[in-house]
């Protein structure tokens, strides 16, 4: 099947879903009274869309969102540990259904550890003292706090807390991944972090407590929230 085949076919498939859905709709609102069914048949219908994303989203008292891919059982990163961690760094791709709470599904920018790009670096780390200035984006050293090693987590990086100037880390170490990073820094961003390594220093980097107490303190809404996924597919508001 050629690419213009399988488009058609994608096309048919999202209409005849887009059409069964409509259907369940019209039948909800029939058998409940005042419309009620039909917006009940739409609730269930996104509390399962939210069950098809990846992890269990956590929202930290600043408003900074992350998902729990998966949960270590290793030792606990704190302020002043040192870490090492393969990450992957997404942009959000606008238009399909991503809940945190909509905007996109995550497209590629650049990583280290997964030997993608066609790059032998299977197993490779970024190191780091989590706190550190300019070591992570601002966005990630709270979320990374209380993970365990061998943990997993996805956070939501927005613009203002992110790669805000050349000397944040991690940076890319290929060509493409840096053009792709300067084309969207300016984008909420996802920093998918796999945490390889924990070694505790028992002291916290000059800074740092104070720095991200700062953002933890941040007022709920302060930061940067991605919009709202639409009602359901195919209905006009």
């Amino acid at each position: 099947m050629n690419g213009y085949a399988l488009q058609q076919c994608l096309r048919e498939a999202r209409k005849a879903k887009e059409a069964a859905e409509a259907a369940a709709d019209a039948e909800g609102g029939t058998l409940g009274s005042g419309g009620g069914g039909a917006d009940s048949v739409r609730e269930e219908r996104l509390k399962y869309r939210q069950f098809e994303q990846p992890g269990t989203l956590v929202t930290l008292p600043s408003g900074l969102q992350y998902r729990e891919l998966l949960e270590g059982s290793g030792p606990e990163a704190a302020l002043g540990s040192v870490c090492e961690v393969s990450y992957v760094v997404y942009r959000l791709a606008s238009g399909a259904y991503y809940k945190y709470s909509s905007g996109g599904t995550p497209v590629f920018l650049f990583s280290l550890g997964y030997g993608k790009e066609g790059k032998d670096d299977v197993g490779q780390t970024y190191r780091f003292r989590l706190g550190d200035p300019n070591s992570l984006p601002a966005a990630v050293t709270p979320a990374l706090v209380g993970m365990r090693q061998g943990g997993k987590r996805r956070i939501l990086v927005p613009p203002r807390l992110g790669w805000v100037s050349d000397k944040v880390g991690p940076r890319p170490d290929t060509f493409g991944g840096g053009r792709r990073l300067e084309g969207h820094k300016d984008e909420p961003l996802l920093f998918e972090a796999e945490l390889v390594r924990v070694r505790t220093q028992g002291t916290t980097p000059e800074g740092a407590g104070a720095g991200v107490a700062e953002q933890q303190a941040l007022p709920r809404g302060g930061l940067f929230r991605m919009p709202a996924p639409p009602t359901y597919y195919g209905q006009q508001q």
